[in-house]
């Protein structure tokens, strides 16, 4: 092990040993500032998608008065496509792997997504007796919380990028 990398070890296990949320707080930062560029793109695709999301299920909830877990359904359908190719090119730079590759990942994550999507809209409309629409904003908020490490470590990953690694 060279001189570095020990120390690195050494202070890590210090920082770890006196102050655990301190530790976490600075691995967050240094992520954070490591990886802005492609939050950015994250975020910038996230609102592009949201505001597909949420015109769709309005037309389709408030225009074409479907039922909410069906406007929410189809609104998803329609997000996809757009949600699956801007991250793949735009975000992730991932446009030179197969695509196959991608699609089958993807499809996973969506189906969690889907299952958070309709659990959160049905619980803040027959529990919360809130508007659906802001069930589409709340199930957004949950899923995006998580899909951002899901896609770049899981469905877009490159060969040699851990989850651990900067």
């Amino acid at each position: 092990m060279d001189v570095a990398a020990s120390h690195c070890e050494i202070q890590t296990t210090k920082t770890l040993k006196t102050d655990p949320l301190t530790f976490v707080w600075r691995y967050a930062i240094r992520y954070i500032s490591e990886h802005r560029l492609q939050l950015a793109k994250f975020v910038i695709v996230g609102f592009a998608t949201f505001a597909i999301n949420f015109s769709s299920f309005h037309v389709f909830y408030g225009l074409f008065s479907l039922d909410y877990r069906v406007a929410v359904s189809l609104a998803y359908l329609v997000t996809v496509n757009c949600h699956f190719l801007l991250h793949r090119i735009f975000t992730f730079s991932a446009g030179e792997q197969y695509l196959i590759h991608n699609a089958g990942k993807y499809l996973l994550m969506l189906a969690l997504n889907y299952v958070i999507t309709m659990t959160v809209v049905w619980l803040v409309v027959e529990l919360l007796g809130i508007s659906p629409y802001i069930g589409v904003v709340a199930s957004t908020a949950a899923t995006a919380s998580t899909s951002f490490f899901v896609m770049k470590y899981f469905v877009f990953r490159s060969k040699g990028i851990l989850w651990w690694s900067s």
